[in-house]
């Protein structure tokens, strides 16, 4: 989280620090020298402190820094915009704004010199009718010289913002819809396919795995195994829509279709549960109809037969009695 610490003394501070820590990263994060796209990077934003919530119209000041491992001077433009939930449940970069704050540059737009790096002083400031909670941030960077038509940027970092005050953590699923789909060999088992949305109603993130399976008669698993599991990592009023097939499912006539969450990350807080803290549940229908099928068509067989030899012994009873008269 951010602090209200004035910008005054922090690039000495973040100085220190890169020096204590080591300058080793630094060449890590910038490429090779070269002239690829990718040769120049941007780093996390730095505060002088990374504990403390802002309130309403308080701000907070850092540096980010740009590292270029380019052979030619790069230009690189700045730009503020928030982070997202994306379709894959990962965090994205969005050029909307946030209503919680707002990002403002020393230089939106600096020149690095080949080989070199540049710090650029980054201010957060707190919106004056901001709501308690987070309202994530994020820092993009486009390189001039090749900036899209279309917008966007090259590379984004997260600015995390939470505004004082208390914290509500809620997640809830719904809708959860359950379908099932047989195979034309009614030998073999069909499989179920559970279609969800997990939807983040609180004002903290949180991160966690969504848990998908069923219950009911001749179900072949109650949930997966969590490492088989992807974590989804939901900003408040995010939604995340996914879908989970489990195959080998016999039809079974009614099945629930449930799905669950379990968080592994609350508000920064790194938590352990072993089984889901929201669960959703919906009835989904598993009739076995090649089955069914199937029996009809033989029962069909063996009435026909049973039917023709009646008629051939009728037929042979009156044969005889003819001949006997």
């Amino acid at each position: 989280m951010l602090s209200t610490h004035r910008f005054t003394f922090v690039r000495a501070v973040l100085a220190g620090a890169v020096l204590m820590c080591g300058l080793g990263g630094a060449g890590t994060a910038g490429a090779a020298p070269g002239d690829s796209p990718s040769c120049w990077s941007l780093r996390d934003p730095v505060f002088a402190s990374s504990r403390g919530d802002l309130g309403p119209s308080e701000r907070a000041d850092g540096v980010v820094e740009i590292v270029n491992g380019c052979a030619r001077p790069v230009t690189v433009r700045l730009s503020a915009g928030r982070t997202v939930t994306g379709p894959d449940g990962a965090i994205a970069w969005s050029d909307q704004g946030s209503a919680g704050g707002a990002l403002t540059f020393e230089r939106p737009e600096v020149v690095i010199a080949g080989g070199a790096s540049e710090w650029v002083a980054v201010t957060v400031t707190a919106a004056a009718d901001a709501t308690p909670g987070d309202h994530p941030l994020a820092v993009g960077a486009v390189d001039a010289a090749m900036a899209r038509v279309s917008g966007g940027v090259d590379r984004w970092r997260p600015v995390p913002l939470r505004i004082a005050g208390a914290l509500r953590p809620a997640v809830d699923i719904t809708p959860v819809d359950g379908v099932y789909r047989p195979v034309p060999n009614p030998f073999a088992p069909g499989a179920a396919e559970i279609a969800y949305t997990v939807t983040n109603t609180g004002t903290v993130t949180v991160s966690g795995q969504v848990v998908a399976g069923l219950t009911g008669l001749y179900s072949r698993r109650v949930f997966p195994e969590p490492t088989d599991l992807p974590e989804v990592v939901l900003v408040p009023g995010a939604s995340y829509h996914g879908s989970v097939r489990l195959d080998r499912v016999w039809p079974g006539v009614r099945f629930d279709a449930q799905v669950g969450f379990r968080p592994t990350d609350i508000g920064g807080i790194a938590v352990s549960y072993t089984e889901p803290g929201v669960v959703r549940g919906e009835t989904m229908w598993a009739l076995p109809f090649p089955q069914i099928l199937v029996i009809a068509l033989c029962g069909g067989v063996l009435f026909a037969g049973a039917l023709a030899r009646r008629r051939r012994h009728v037929r042979r009873a009156g044969a005889t009695t003819a001949a006997a008269v």
